[in-house]
């Protein structure tokens, strides 16, 4: 009997001694991975490390990423600000996209302008890309958008910019992303191919005469601007319209052409105008291995540099094209994107992806500098609104404010700190230490909270469809054969979510026709809301009559 409690202390005191072991060791794991986790989450030296990016591998554009969602609550503070830093004297400007929810006129620019001005982070201008959006008068009266801005419009934008220091830039494109004019029948026959309604064609004398009557009527609309954006990127040229076989010309030559006729127009009209032209063409390998040919464009355009990934690739960042750029141009502009630079369709910016974009040219242009390889006067953030004229909506301006406040924070400072799919304007204000006031003067934030809002009963309803339809597959709904009591709960959350979601977009129906016309909101709730609402109504109707079964068949049910 003594041996036998003797062995039992012993067993007692043995299992006392593991358990004693186990515990330090798990202390120990939970020691080494706190210190690891908040040496991660503090100062990052390079965010492909440490963010998680996942990148669409069937990318639209090849400078347009398709990364996902980087999902982090804390705010990450990248790097320190430097005041010696170039990036520190950049201009920065502002991208206004109009060919997607343009907004209304009287209920947008001033108010933006307002805030912009009072944000103080050292925005020089607005780049507004009109398309078709300007009231054109003459031969292209019959071209514009049936809803376009008024000539009162367009004076009411230059007066509010030039009342809080911003200059104007208008953008309007003259080879490449003229759908909106060429889609026209008039106008076919101006189609570098007369199949698409793309590139309008350079072999045409007509082509110039149509491009003067555009740029004269809207040089004379921005009588304060001393900057135009010509475009000319994407330019998929094929060369095969018939009046092409008349001259012999390759197609970088002709592109270089069409450009130096463009130029002369708009001098021309106004001789000390500069001329802003995006690169992606001129960046090509036609043009690096004829530098030559790229110099007829000397003293004649700055390059606008684009790249709207969120890590640039190596082989961009060593391009020979950096040196040719700082031997042939006086000025090189780098273009960010704080929206609609990710996916055609995006009901809410990715925050996160942007302002990443946003540091990775801060990173670029400050090495770029240091080495001497080439030297940027200024910095676009664009805001696209669709990926041309053919495609859908993107996501809307209001949704796009913690995108671009924290982009211009990131530029300025070099610090991150975002969180996305915020809707509380008074906590991005505090979070980079600027008055909450200012979010009075910025129009629809209703629409950013209604979209937030949104968003969230959009999930909960994907999550109820997804399940629904795998508790009762078409098999069983066939065959009426599903268990009740988990489809009964399921179904009656999926009406309650119906409901609460058509209140919703009552509320949000009328807060977006405060900034948008009716063609804008019908296309918005078109791309965004009908289709989940028509997928609630069909599967509601699917799953009725297996819901109303009450007794059920043996197996097999065939």
């Amino acid at each position: 009997m003594r041996t036998l409690n003797n062995r039992l202390v012993l067993m007692k005191m043995r299992r006392l001694f593991e358990f004693l072991i186990l515990t330090l060791f798990i202390v120990i794991i939970f020691t080494i991975s706190s210190k690891w986790t908040s040496t991660t989450t503090t100062t990052v030296t390079d965010t492909s490390k440490h963010l998680n990016i996942k990148i669409n591998p069937f990318p639209i554009n090849s400078f347009l990423s398709q990364d996902k969602s980087i999902n982090s609550n804390d705010n990450i503070i990248i790097k320190k600000s430097n005041s010696n830093d170039p990036s520190s004297n950049l201009a920065k400007y502002i991208h206004l996209d109009l060919k997607g929810a343009p907004p209304q006129a009287d209920k947008f620019y001033e108010n933006f302008f307002n805030f912009i001005d009072k944000l103080q982070m050292g925005v020089k201008g607005i780049v507004i890309e009109y398309e078709d959006m300007l009231p054109l008068q003459g031969k292209l009266a019959n071209t514009t958008h049936r809803f376009s801005y008024s000539k009162s419009d367009i004076q009411l934008i230059q007066t509010s910019a030039k009342t809080h220091q911003l200059d104007v830039i208008p953008l309007i494109q003259t080879f490449g992303h003229l759908e909106w004019l060429l889609k026209l029948q008039p106008y076919e026959l101006y189609r570098d191919d007369l199949s698409l309604p793309m590139v309008i064609t350079p072999c045409l004398n007509t082509t110039y005469i149509l491009l003067e009557d555009l740029l004269t009527q809207t040089l004379d609309m921005h009588p304060f601007s001393n900057i135009i954006h010509i475009g000319c990127d994407e330019v998929v040229l094929t060369n095969s319209h018939p009046q092409c076989r008349e001259t012999s010309m390759d197609i970088p030559e002709r592109y270089v052409d069409h450009v130096k006729r463009v130029v002369k127009i708009i001098r021309k009209v106004r001789p000390a105008m500069r001329i802003l032209i995006w690169d992606d063409v001129i960046r090509g390998d036609q043009f690096i291995l004829n530098e030559k040919l790229l110099e007829e464009l000397k003293g004649l355009v700055e390059p606008v540099a684009w790249n709207y990934r969120p890590t640039f690739e190596e082989s961009y960042i060593s391009s020979p094209i950096w040196n040719i750029y700082s031997k042939l141009f006086s000025n090189t502009w780098a273009a960010s994107a704080f929206k609609g630079g990710l996916n055609r369709y995006s009901m809410q910016t990715n925050t996160s992806h942007h302002v990443l974009n946003n540091y990775a040219w801060l990173q670029f242009i400050q090495a770029s500098s240091a080495q001497k390889t080439s030297s940027f006067s200024a910095i676009i953030l664009t805001g696209w609104s669709r990926f041309d004229h053919f495609m859908p909506l993107t996501d809307l301006l209001p949704t796009a404010y913690q995108s671009l406040v924290s982009s211009l924070y990131t530029i300025n400072t070099g610090k991150i700190i975002y969180n996305d799919y915020m809707n509380d304007c008074d906590g991005l204000m505090n979070s980079i230490g600027k008055d909450s006031q200012l979010c009075q003067s910025l129009p629809g934030l209703s629409i950013w909270s209604g979209i937030s809002s949104l968003a969230l009963s959009l999930a909960q309803i994907e999550d109820r469809l997804t399940f629904l339809h795998t508790v009762s597959p078409s098999y069983n709904r066939k065959h009426r054969f599903v268990r009740h009591y988990e489809l009964d709960s399921r179904l009656n959350e999926l009406q309650m979510l119906q409901s609460d979601l058509l209140t919703m977009t009552q509320l949000l129906n009328r807060h977006l026709s405060e900034l948008y016309s009716l063609d804008i909101v019908d296309e918005w709730f078109d791309l965004y809301l009908s289709p989940v609402l028509g997928r609630i109504n069909t599967t509601l109707i699917e799953f009725s009559s297996a819901r109303n079964q009450s007794s059920w068949p043996r197996r097999p049910l065939i």
